[in-house]
């Protein structure tokens, strides 16, 4: 069954009820993200499309299992542009798991406070581990002030080395 999206969620009382959740956060409420974003982008009119559940995993600890798709407007690091892109993110974390599940298990743990946790921090830090290190264009050449390969400016380089060969001696 389907409830309506909260901030907060007491982690045992969904585990219990294999709580489902699905809805929308908006973007301007993950501020470490847009500070991420195009300084163009409407974070205002933005959402974080999200579902996620409750279970059990198999060392009877509790986990949330979910997935968030939304578009962002990321700064290209070449041309420093506007580039929409998509994050489509799958997330499964365990809650309050030992350092030696954690070990033992393949996935991540999620910690708690006092039993409750935030979904929308949650959120906000599987988007920011959804966000390429270095977001460019495809097209190499999206920076209007790079010389194209083809162009006259691109001249080749002469060899810094090539000073020495006039050192060398034949013995």
């Amino acid at each position: 069954m389907q409830d309506k999206l909260r901030r907060q969620y007491q982690v045992d009382r969904e585990v219990s009820r294999n709580g489902y959740f699905e809805g929308e956060i908006s973007l301007s409420n993950l501020s470490r993200v847009t500070e991420m974003l195009h300084p163009d982008f409407d974070v205002e009119h933005s959402r974080v499309t999200l579902k996620f559940e409750f279970l059990r995993n198999e060392f009877d600890l509790p986990l949330i299992d979910g997935q968030l798709d939304t578009r962002l407007v990321l700064e290209c690091q070449r041309c420093l542009g506007s580039l929409e892109k998509r994050v489509l993110q799958d997330f499964r974390l365990m809650i309050d798991a030992s350092d030696e599940l954690v070990q033992e298990s393949s996935l991540d743990t999620l910690y708690s406070d006092d039993g409750y946790i935030d979904i929308v921090e949650v959120v906000e830090d599987e988007l920011i581990l959804g966000i390429p290190l270095v977001v460019m264009h495809e097209d190499e050449w999206c920076n209007e002030h790079l010389p194209s390969p083809d162009s006259s400016e691109a001249a080749v380089k002469e060899n810094p080395f090539s000073v020495l060969k006039q050192l060398k001696t034949t013995d």
